[in-house]
């Protein structure tokens, strides 16, 4: 050991001394000032006892000695640390929740993990500026100037007095093959439409688009029947439709012309964007159709079928987007041959991902799900890193009216219509996004907290969707259910209900009721007369697609009142308030088209659509739903 001077010894600075072994007075040396220059050799440094620490004695509590002349020196100074060098080789991140930790794509095939990948390696750009700089889509804005131009779109004129020109800009969308491989970069120019005005520069705008309920049934109708699904997509499918009133738009960004504001477009064609361009395209779209012997399903506008003696095909619209299905092969390439004849038009084949829904397919049936849909919402909102929830809403739930601090309204706005959205495929959230979206006018941030607990629980449930499986059948049922003055608010009650088509769930709704109910019979017999709509209207549209039935559809409901007054003209003081449109279920009980069934609350599947639940009872009427979550890692 190097000797020293006669100095207190600090434990933390040397650990290599054992307290338990005295130490040996060593005899004074001279002090070399180039190694301590704090010390002066001229004079005289005082012995000092040497000092042991307790190695269990925090040495910062102890008292500094008062003498003046008992000076603590410490030989080395304190070493800066730094992390190992053998991390150098790792990336390390410091989210807490990382979002690897509740995603796994082990039990989805190569080719669909390729498919998801591309998916979320791909960036659209939002502006033109960011475009511009991108080869392949400047290429995809001079292919669409160029086909407008072979379309005979529009004429560049100078604008005529007293005329107003609409807006434009550019919208980015990158189309896929089924096996994840890019199809094309689709550039489309779309009119600023909300600027038009009624009477000057457009009249009849309604157009059906295919409603999500009829998506889900045909999905249903065509797992049972094993029929396979294709979907085409339309080029420029808006400008087959012909444009009747005057419209002038402005040159397109990028466009050599555009720096002189006179100067714009005479429309010929009905462009996107344009408010009456929708309306256009359907009647031309139709009209094709029908030549072809088509026609429209009556519970649904956009649906058309077209039964023979020996095949049934269906073709679902939804704006330039196409699926179709049937059970003869050989016709449903006959139909694509016809539809090429007429339009400029993409077979994407096997369907895959349609408005933001991806489908996989399996010997168990056909999941779908909105996984990038939700990763791109977590983004935006900048809980990507959020610590996950089990449920979407805290089971003890109190809404807070004496919170008075408002909230950002457009970005509340935003974040609750993009959940809407994604109830598409997600039933479990239904009932938590309609508690927030009755509060759209005037948002707190007691609001903003529930929707940002939704979000939590969205993170630990990235890809939750509903599996169709093949069962065989086409048979009508749905569970009902109400919570009778559960709003504290105004003590309305919330109707909750879900229907199945073949085994498969295919609607749902969770909606607060207009009136206060008086009774919780009254509640329950209100939520099944809006349950029994919805079954009338399935099978109806069942019936458009070649499947009537005639046995009666199944109603289950966990109030024997609410039974026995929609079974027989009774409890006349406790009904005789209720209004007469509600009593249409009866007249369906009677006339053996609905039979109602009890089922006790434990087994009630709409409860999930009336109100806050517990962690395992959530996730019980979620599995019986036939709501599962493939990408969880557990």
């Amino acid at each position: 050991m190097f000797p020293s001077p006669n100095i207190p010894i600090v434990e933390d600075c040397n650990p290599s001394i054992n307290p338990a072994v005295p130490v040996q007075e060593a005899p004074a040396l001279p002090i070399v000032e180039d190694c301590n220059p704090s010390i002066n050799p001229a004079v005289p440094v005082q012995e000092v006892p040497a000092v042991l620490s307790d190695p269990e004695i925090d040495m910062q509590s102890v008292d500094e000695p008062t003498s003046p002349s008992a000076v603590v020196l410490r030989r080395n100074p304190p070493r800066e640390r730094g992390p190992p060098s053998k991390l150098n080789d790792y990336v390390t991140y410091n989210a807490r929740y990382p979002m690897t930790h509740f995603i796994s794509y082990n039990k989805f095939s190569s080719a669909h993990s390729a498919f998801l990948s591309a998916l979320d390696n791909t960036h659209e750009p939002q502006s033109f500026e960011e475009a511009n700089h991108l080869a392949e889509w400047k290429q995809a804005m001079t292919d669409e100037l160029q086909a407008l131009n072979d379309n005979n779109t529009w004429s560049i004129v100078r604008i005529p007095k007293g005329k107003k020109a609409v807006g434009c800009r550019w919208v980015y969308k990158t189309k896929f093959h089924t096996d994840g491989t890019v199809e094309r970069h689709k550039a489309r120019l779309v009119a600023r439409g909300f600027t038009q005005t009624y009477g000057v520069d457009y009249k009849e705008t309604f157009a059906p688009v295919a409603k999500m309920n009829t998506v889900r049934v045909l999905l249903s109708v065509a797992i049972n029947h094993a029929w396979p699904l294709y979907q085409m997509d339309v080029k420029n499918a808006f400008l087959h439709g012909d444009l009747e009133e005057e419209v002038y738009m402005r040159l397109p960004p990028g466009h050599s012309q555009s720096h002189d504001p006179d100067i714009v477009c005479k429309l010929h064609k009905a462009i996107y964007g344009l408010k009456q361009s929708p309306r256009a395209w359907y009647a031309k779209l139709s009209s094709v159709l029908e030549e072809v012997g088509f026609h429209r399903s009556n519970a649904d506008s956009s649906l058309f079928i077209r039964i023979g003696s020996t095949s049934k095909l269906l073709v679902l619209i939804y704006v330039d987007d196409l699926i179709i299905t049937g059970d003869n092969a050989e016709e449903i390439e006959l139909l694509k041959q016809s539809l090429r004849n007429r339009f400029a038009i993409k077979d994407l084949g096997i369907l895959k991902y349609f408005l933001g829904i991806e489908m996989a397919t399996s010997h168990k049936g056909l999941f779908l799900n909105q996984r990038k849909y939700v990763l791109d919402l977590l983004q935006d909102a900048d809980m990507k890193d959020c610590k996950p929830a089990r449920t979407p809403l805290d089971s003890k739930l109190q809404l807070d009216v004496s919170s008075k601090s408002p909230c950002n309204l457009a970005a509340y706005q935003r974040l609750v219509g993009k959940l809407i959205y994604l109830t598409i495929t997600r039933p479990d959230i239904a009932y938590a996004v309609s508690i927030v979206s009755q509060f759209m006018h005037a948002p707190t941030l007691a609001h903003l907290h529930i929707v940002k607990r939704i979000l939590r629980y969205l993170k630990g449930s990235v890809g939750r969707g509903i599996l169709m499986k093949n069962n065989g059948d086409t048979h009508i049922m749905g569970y009902t259910d109400a919570d009778w003055a559960g709003n504290s608010l105004d003590r309305k009650s919330t109707t909750g209900f879900c229907t199945f088509v073949g085994g498969n769930l295919v609607t749902w709704k969770s909606k607060k009721q207009t009136v206060v109910a008086r009774s919780s019979a009254e509640a329950e017999y209100r939520a099944m007369a809006s349950t029994a709509c919805e079954l009338i209207w399935l099978k109806g549209l069942l019936s458009d697609l070649g499947f009537p039935t005639s046995q009666p559809m199944s109603l289950f409901c966990d109030n024997q009142a609410a039974m026995h007054i929609a079974s027989n003209p009774v409890f006349h003081e406790r009904t005789k308030h209720i209004e007469v449109d509600c009593h249409y279920i009866r007249a369906q009980v009677q006339s053996k088209i609905i039979d109602t069934h009890y089922t006790r609350s434990h087994d009630q599947l709409a409860d999930i659509f009336t109100k806050s639940l517990s962690t395992a009872q959530f996730h019980r009427i979620l599995g019986k739903l036939g709501s599962m979550n493939p990408l969880d890692p557990a």
